[in-house]
């Protein structure tokens, strides 16, 4: 019989996932993973990345959009394939963020613990992969998982393109470990400020900076192989 982890792998391969991670999340409390033990983080990989001058760039911002979409339906249709498996699901794809920006089981956390990448400088979920440009979504579920290996450390060293490129100077500088508080990385109300004001030029207030993700030498190393 087919283990869990390779089904899930099946269930997913016309949903265009370039990444598929499984993470334990016993270790975090019991409220903020929904009760569930077994995350399952997915991710699909941008083939457009934003600009780096002062315009912004529409086709970013549509497969900005386009993918977050893709990843919501993803997550959903997962979970629901889950349940008919026989087993308990939560699809992420309806969380919102609160009046801090944020969410009750943000989804680089989920990837960090499946062992996806690491949280930048940026705050950014980063992998070896390709570097900032994926969009991430996923689903706790109770079905037991082979789980990869968290990643705890930031593999950032002394890079500092995406403090030094943030047209809000939001970015403080800070490097991440699994103990560090957004806040700590990210101011997330000068950042919102910064995407707002980018997103004028087409009457939008997301989906329009993402110049962090752009000047980060892993992207930058990822777009090389597809270009």
């Amino acid at each position: 019989m087919i283990d869990n982890n390779n089904w899930v792998h099946e269930v997913l391969k016309d949903k265009n996932i370039a990444l598929t991670g499984f993470a334990d999340l016993s270790e975090i409390d019991t409220e903020t993973r929904h009760g569930f033990k077994y995350g399952i983080s997915i991710a699909i990989a941008l083939t457009v990345l934003p600009s780096v001058t002062s315009k912004p760039s529409k086709e970013y911002y549509d497969e900005y959009i386009n993918i977050s979409a893709e990843l919501r339906a993803a997550s959903d249709f997962l979970a629901d394939a889950i349940e008919r498996r026989g087993f308990n699901a939560y699809s992420l794809a309806g969380e919102r963020q609160n009046e801090e920006f944020r969410t009750q089981l943000p989804f680089k956390t989920l990837a960090t613990r499946a062992g996806l990448g690491w949280i930048g400088k940026s705050a950014a979920l980063i992998t070896k992969q390709f570097g900032s440009a994926i969009r991430l979504n996923g689903v706790l579920t109770d079905m037991p998982l082979k789980t990869g290996t968290p990643v705890s450390t930031s593999f950032c060293g002394g890079c500092s393109e995406c403090v030094d490129n943030c047209p809000g100077k939001a970015i403080t500088g800070n490097s991440w470990s699994v103990h560090t508080d957004r806040n700590e990385l990210l101011n997330a109300r000068e950042c919102k400020k910064a995407v707002a004001a980018r997103g004028r030029v087409f009457h939008v207030t997301e989906g329009t900076c993402g110049i962090c993700i752009a000047v980060c030498p892993y992207t930058k190393s990822y777009i090389n192989t597809i270009q």
